[in-house]
């Protein structure tokens, strides 16, 4: 249904309903019923089922989804956790700015940088090599079967790696800082770039920023994103006089005050500033604000 009004909203020909195929995002859901006791689970209609338990089941199970990845069947178990938040006070001493890039993913405000593991650019030569010895197989052959589990196989590597650095990073971030401003980045509409868009897409950007609200959330601290129109990296962070910056200079040289600053440097100390201004607004006006600014943490 999505794709179909997405056709007819682009004035497209939407084309008739089609059968989820077999093999492809392959899952499914119980909302209810489901039972733990040890390294087994149970499910309504299906019965008791022995998985790997990686961690200890907390609170009240609400659904469970199970779901195929290459070749391994894995399950998600949705429990809800009763858990109270205090947030902590704003501190200026513990803010910082995030300015998120692909030459290095990270460059905070404090001068700290992150380089950009390029998960997917270090496995591609074996992708495509893959990709091109399933294209020649016969369809529906066993080869062609073994060989599209290879790929999903290393697809599954590939996101493993970006999910356990996005995890690893965004847990050291917040846990070292109580206020955390970060460029509300349009990634949706960045990636329709044909030059960088599967740069942007192995960089797993939204990922992050969703690690980083939902980790504040948990931990009590602020999480601010800043407005994306914002000339983070045209702006001096010393005196706020702007001037036009092509993307490569890498260099931000300030004609009023002298400033010499790394590029993205600057644009992390502008975001610091604006999310530490943001976060006082919210709070001297009103709660109502707060969702308007994008803020989590109060």
């Amino acid at each position: 249904m999505k794709h179909f009004c997405r056709r007819l909203k682009k004035k497209e020909k939407p084309g008739f309903p089609k059968f989820k195929k077999r093999g492809q995002k392959d899952s499914f859901r119980y909302p209810q019923g489901i039972k733990i006791n040890g390294n087994a689970v149970f499910l309504p209609k299906t019965g008791w089922i022995n998985f790997t338990n990686t961690r200890p089941i907390e609170g009240t199970i609400k659904q469970a989804t199970i779901k195929r990845d290459g070749s391994h069947w894995l399950i998600h178990i949705a429990c809800a956790v009763p858990v109270e938040i205090v947030y902590a006070p704003v501190s200026e001493d513990k803010a910082i700015g995030i300015d998120l890039g692909l030459l290095s993913f990270a460059h905070m405000s404090d001068g700290t940088v992150i380089d950009n593991p390029r998960c997917l650019k270090h496995e591609l030569k074996q992708l495509r090599y893959l990709q091109r010895s399933c294209a020649r197989k016969q369809k529906d052959s066993s080869n062609r079967k073994k060989s599209i589990v290879k790929i999903a196989q290393l697809h599954r590597k590939i996101r493993n790696k970006r999910k356990d650095f996005l995890y690893k990073v965004s847990t050291v971030v917040v846990k070292n800082h109580g206020v955390i401003a970060v460029e509300d980045l349009h990634v949706k509409g960045m990636i329709k770039n044909r030059h960088l868009s599967r740069s942007i897409a192995d960089v797993g950007w939204s990922s992050f920023l969703q690690y980083l609200e939902y980790k504040c959330h948990w931990q009590g601290k602020h999480f601010v994103r800043v407005n994306r129109f914002l000339p983070s990296s045209k702006m001096c962070s010393s005196c706020s006089i702007q001037k036009d910056m092509p993307l490569k200079l890498r260099t931000y040289t300030c004609s009023s005050c002298s400033l010499i600053i790394d590029r993205d440097l600057n644009a992390s100390k502008n975001i610091r500033s604006a999310g530490i201004s943001a976060l006082k607004t919210c709070r001297a006006n009103s709660i109502g604000l707060r969702n308007e600014a994008g803020i989590t943490g109060f």
